[in-house]
């Protein structure tokens, strides 16, 4: 059973990680922009609406491996994801604070040229949900 956990919460590494890469250079690959504002939208609502009732910044995939962590034995967990990634990383602790500053600040730009790169497709949308839900 311990090595089941182990691998969930390997996988679950490499899920957080794609999401990473994914949210900051998603924008950049013109066959990929709609699933890129997709994953934007996602990452937002989990922040700002679950996160309203969950906490500020809630993470589902992050809240699924912490409890597999914890099942684990591990306890000193932090409040999110990149600042464990930072500490395997780099082996250093760093300013939580200051990690999670930057997270959401790359996050926004990444989301505003999002925005950007599919305005097009963002003024269409009134007529694509029309011609096929109503």
């Amino acid at each position: 059973m311990k090595s089941l956990i182990s691998i969930l919460s390997l996988l679950l590494h490499g899920v957080h990680l794609f999401i990473i890469i994914f949210s900051v250079i998603g924008w950049m690959i013109p066959a990929l922009r709609p699933y890129h504002l997709l994953l934007c939208l996602m990452i937002a609502s989990s922040w700002f609406v679950l996160g309203a009732n969950k906490g500020w910044g809630y993470c589902l995939v992050t809240d699924w491996q912490w409890n597999l962590m914890r099942r684990m034995g591990r306890t000193d967990l932090p409040s999110s994801y990149m600042p464990l990634l930072y500490r395997s990383i780099t082996g250093h602790e760093g300013d939580d604070k200051r990690i999670e500053l930057v997270t959401r600040s790359v996050f926004f730009c990444s989301f505003l040229a999002s925005l950007v790169v599919n305005r097009e497709l963002i003024f269409k949308l009134p007529e694509i949900v029309g011609r096929y839900f109503l």
